[in-house]
């Protein structure tokens, strides 16, 4: 496992070198499982105790460690001090299987990359990814920093050959811009100097910009890093990871931009973030977004003194259609109301699957009558519905704050005027108490 330049990442060279301290088999064999599931390609060593971390890093060159927090006698901080006193610049990441967040926030201001529970190990791979990626950023803008101090024509070889993008801005105006950028934002280098920098920035990271020259302005020295979203020539957003420093132009002060495309990376967290808070069938929202969704929700009604309705549905005779059409024809079904919800909602409302046949909406500034219409619209949808079999819904509404405060208790309340609704065989919603 020979050293690699910034510019080669062992993912995509070989097999990624793991050190991993871990003193349970079982625990061990969990986290390989889930590098293993994300198709990541690597060659780990397992190690149980700090003198045998000690004499792997003497013998040993790795692009990751991972480690436990709490050993016999020493935890994985420990560790990262013996990586440290060996000089070492590896990333390192706990994976631990509780640790509380004040604990976390330490380990996190020792130097720890990251920490990953033991009962979310699907973040692993990309806390391993993103780990790496941040240290052949790091090395690749240290490599390109260094150069830039030898003299202002060696600045300019190594701009046109390094695959971040560098643009040098006197205020608004650029006056340098290397190959990368060309290729990063579609305009040639011609087209950047006759363009306003605020022209490059989508509106959306606009503010982030202008806070960061106010902290520039108001005396914080150094690089400064941040995330912003570009607009390109073809109209389309791309995701920078830029880094604002100052140096000398000519004898006049100038902002060095750097810049790294990090469009894919930011796509794929937003896939993982999307995965996680949607149910897979229906492509709804999860019980678990759900709850977020309320907690928001209540914060702004406390806010502006507005109700929003909370409904549960729930399919009729769902257990019969699966029993008489088969299970593909129920979860058909589930789609069925999932896309009909969809449709009539409002961009502010939220629909999701509750579990099972049941279905929840949360409705922003609704009260019950706003809520008893969208119940009815959905019913009167399905009854028109001429696909077979032919799709009925129960209703139950509760409405915040008037019903309850917390979800914990709307949702009884919900829950019990619609199986009313359900027991009476009725078209109409009873009231909530």
């Amino acid at each position: 496992m020979s050293e690699e330049s910034p510019k080669e990442s062992p993912l995509r060279k070989r097999p990624l070198g793991i050190l991993f301290l871990e003193d349970n088999a079982a625990d061990l064999e969990l986290c390989l499982r889930a590098l293993t599931n994300a198709n990541l390609k690597f060659k780990c060593d397992p190690v149980p105790t700090l003198e045998e971390v000690a004499e792997k890093l003497r013998t040993q060159a790795y692009d990751v460690i991972l480690a436990d927090y709490q050993f016999a006698g020493w935890t994985g901080m420990d560790a990262l001090e013996l990586v440290r006193q060996q000089g070492k610049h590896i990333p390192f990441i706990l994976v631990s299987g509780a640790l509380g967040e004040e604990k976390a926030v330490e380990c996190i201001k020792g130097g720890v990359d990251d920490y990953i529970l033991k009962d979310s190990l699907a973040r692993l791979p990309v806390a391993i990814c993103r780990a790496l990626e941040e240290k052949y950023l790091r090395e690749e803008r240290e490599h390109a920093d260094a150069a830039l101090r030898e003299s202002e024509d060696k600045f300019r070889t190594l701009a046109e050959t390094v695959t971040s993008a560098i643009i040098i801005y006197k205020g608004t105006e650029c006056c340098y811009a290397n190959r990368a950028a060309e290729k990063i934002t579609g305009y040639t280098r011609k087209e950047l100097f006759a363009m306003s920098s605020w022209e490059l920035i989508h509106p959306d990271s606009r503010d982030i910009l202008i806070e960061q020259g106010l902290a520039r302005l108001q005396g914080e020295r150094g690089p400064r890093r941040f995330e912003i979203k570009i607009l390109t020539k073809e109209d389309g957003a791309r995701w920078l990871d830029i880094t604002m420093g100052r140096i000398e132009l000519h004898g006049r002060p100038a902002g060095l931009f750097t810049a790294f495309d990090i469009t894919e990376r930011k796509s794929a967290e937003e896939e993982i973030l999307h995965l996680a808070a949607c149910d897979p069938l229906t492509g709804l929202a999860n019980c678990r977004s759900l709850f977020d969704v309320f907690k928001t929700e209540a914060k702004r009604s406390q806010r502006t003194g507005r109700s929003f309705a909370l409904l549960l549905l729930d399919i009729d005779g769902l257990k019969r259609i699966n029993d008489a059409y088969g299970h593909l024809t129920g979860s058909r079904a589930l789609c069925r109301v999932a896309s009909l919800l969809g449709d009539q909602c409002r961009n502010i409302d939220v629909p999701a699957r509750y579990g099972g046949d049941e279905f929840a909406v949360i409705l922003p500034e609704t009260g019950f009558e706003g809520a008893q219409q969208f119940s009815s619209r959905i019913r009167e949808r399905l009854a028109s519905d001429c696909q077979q079999p032919q799709l009925s819904v129960s209703v139950g509404i509760a409405v915040y704050p008037h019903d309850g405060e917390t979800i914990e208790k709307l949702l009884p309340i919900a829950d019990h005027t619609l199986y009313e609704m359900k027991r009476r065989g009725e078209g109409m919603l009873s009231q909530s108490a």
